[in-house]
């Protein structure tokens, strides 16, 4: 296993054994810089033909080195089942400690509930604690322990599963609460089918997917489930655990359960005012404003957000200098446009790059006029900076490119259909899936054209293409996702010595609405005689937030198969094209 050491330090990673299965070490991308220098973050799996994979749970560094399998595969993780314990202790104390929290003994004993003993790292030692069995199918999957001091751990390396995850019924509603001891107070208040995070709600800004990995395991169940009705904590972190639980599910499906004043979690609503008053709140609560009439108090939380710079914020496309002229928020609908061959789809494509860079955004592509194969070759030459094929410049190698597509897997998603021409409401559903699934956050359909288009005799292609824009807005609305549709123009005319002329977004193909309807607007023209492209925002709904109507020049290097821009080239288009 010689090579697969050297392939490894490559990337400077240092195994103590190459033994053919999993291992931990520590990450060279992140574990110098971190707080816990000794944390053995990444997860490296060595194959039996000497090749590896890695993946790092802190900061998402991901690769793969050696060996002659070239398939870039999502990491296998081989869980751990914890062994049961075979006598569970309830001492008298343990139901004490329950009964305070109004929650009896039946329901200690029907969740499995058990008294124990662990070595924490918070105290370095072991310390009384109580356990929570993660049931599901039949199996333990893991064990989450929590002292009273409220110190807390889990078994090593646990499938990723809901507490009390048998529960999800197809059909029903799901309430999920942010911890098992609200999930316990459900089911005193007469509830059956609840669930709960095993990491609860994040104390700040996400750095992984970590705690959203149990959707992942479920999501076939939960896009089966009637209602999904959020009882996190109300406050600022349960607040954040709610609002990316409704983008998964979708909003539409989404209610908010509210506590009294004074109570945080549907325990100390228990507590403090009994099962039927808890019964009541989830029986009355709101549905997640989408549509319909509202109140003021409805978007209280929302205003607050706006007026602290809490809200929404504009994400930039990773081109410093295109910021001026265009940046995107979270639910949008973007336009993109352009001559064929004059990169729009290829700019697309590294904005998905540089921004799964910056922010560890995840894309789903639909982009059948370029093929799946062809498609992951541009995304791997955007990645490396490299040409995929032989030419004047040297090409990326073999290992070069399985690192790439080891990346571009975790980050990168493919929809699509063989056997027919998918409708706009079949793509929508399976980008739903991978809004669930793997948490993505940008949808690009490239390009329209390519969508079924069959439409009742009755609908112009006018009515028709607003429709479709209104369910794609919908659908971003609902998943806070960001819809990316590319669309031809139409047949343009020559303009003087033959030059193509630059297309607007009343020139595209079907309708008008693609610029009335449109949050964003943009425009990708290449002057071949200039060697320049042009990146114009023909219309920013939000402006300056988002940007301003104009352009900005890139150049495209080819020795680097990527877009840079030309510093200081912005120009704004004037007030008569916002």
């Amino acid at each position: 296993m010689t090579d697969t050491f050297a392939a490894l330090a490559e990337h400077h990673i240092r195994l103590r054994d190459a033994k053919p299965g999993n291992h931990k070490t520590l990450c060279p991308n992140c574990s110098s810089s971190r707080r816990k220098k000794n944390d053995p973050c990444l997860s490296v799996t060595v194959k039996t033909d000497g090749s590896a994979v890695w993946n790092c749970h802190h900061c998402n560094f991901t690769g793969g080195a050696g060996g002659q399998d070239y398939r870039p595969v999502r990491e296998r993780r081989t869980y751990r089942k914890p062994q049961r314990e075979p006598a569970p202790q309830r001492p008298d104390t343990l139901h004490a400690w329950f009964e305070k929290r109004g929650i009896s003994r039946e329901t200690v004993a029907g969740f499995g509930i058990y008294k124990s003993r662990q070595w924490f790292p918070q105290s370095e030692k072991e310390e009384d604690c109580i356990a929570f069995p993660y049931e599901w199918d039949g199996e333990l999957r893991n064990v989450k322990y929590r002292t009273a001091t409220k110190m807390f751990r889990q078994e090593k390396e646990p499938e990723p599963v809901f507490f009390n995850a048998d529960t999800i019924g197809a059909g029903e509603d799901l309430i999920i609460c942010e911890g098992e001891i609200d999930v316990m107070s459900m089911a005193e208040a007469g509830f059956h089918h609840i669930v709960s995070l095993p990491n609860g709600a994040p104390s700040g800004p996400e750095t992984s997917e970590k705690r959203y990995e149990p959707f992942g395991t479920h999501w076939e169940l939960i896009l089966k489930v009637r209602r999904v009705l959020i009882a996190s904590d109300m406050d600022g972190p349960g607040e954040a655990l709610a609002q990316e639980i409704a983008r998964r599910v979708g909003k539409d499906r989404s209610y908010r359960v509210k506590m009294p004043s004074g109570c945080k979690d549907a325990n100390e609503c228990l507590v403090q005012h009994g099962a039927e008053v808890l019964r009541a709140c989830v029986q009355n609560a709101d549905p997640w404003p989408i549509e319909g009439l509202h109140d003021i108090e409805d978007f209280a939380i929302d205003v607050h957000d706006l007026y602290n710079g809490n809200g929404p914020k504009p994400l930039s496309t990773g081109f410093a200098e295109m910021d001026k002229a265009f940046r995107y928020i979270p639910g949008q609908f973007i336009a993109v446009t352009g001559i064929p061959n004059h990169g729009k789809s290829r700019w697309v494509d590294q904005v998905a790059v540089q921004t799964a860079r910056l922010r560890n955004e995840k894309w789903g592509f639909f982009s059948p006029e370029t093929g799946e194969a062809n498609h992951i070759a541009d995304l791997c030459e955007i990645w490396c900076g490299q040409p995929f094929f032989e030419g004047p410049t040297p090409r990326m190698s073999e290992a070069e490119m399985i690192t790439a597509m080891a990346w571009l897997n975790e980050r990168i998603f493919l929809l699509g259909a063989v056997d027919h021409t998918p409708s706009i409401d079949w793509l929508l559903e399976r980008a739903r899936a991978a809004v669930l699934r793997y948490g993505v956050t940008n949808i690009v359909i490239d390009p329209y054209n390519e969508i079924e288009a069959s439409r009742p005799d009755k609908l112009t292609e006018t009515e028709f293409i607003s429709q479709l824009i209104s369910k794609c807005k919908l659908f971003a609305k609902l998943h806070g996702c960001t819809i990316w549709m590319i669309i031809h123009p139409t047949k343009l005319k020559a303009q003087g010595e033959g030059k193509e002329p630059i297309p607007g977004l009343y020139d595209l193909a079907g309708s008008a609405h693609w610029r009335n309807k449109a949050d964003a607007g943009i425009v990708v023209y290449r002057d071949y005689e200039e060697e320049v492209t042009f990146v114009i925002s023909k219309k920013i709904r939000r402006q300056p937030m988002c940007g301003r109507p104009g352009s900005v020049s890139l150049q495209f290097i080819g020795a680097d198969r990527r877009f840079e821009a030309v510093p200081d080239s912005f120009k704004t288009l004037g007030s008569d094209e916002r």
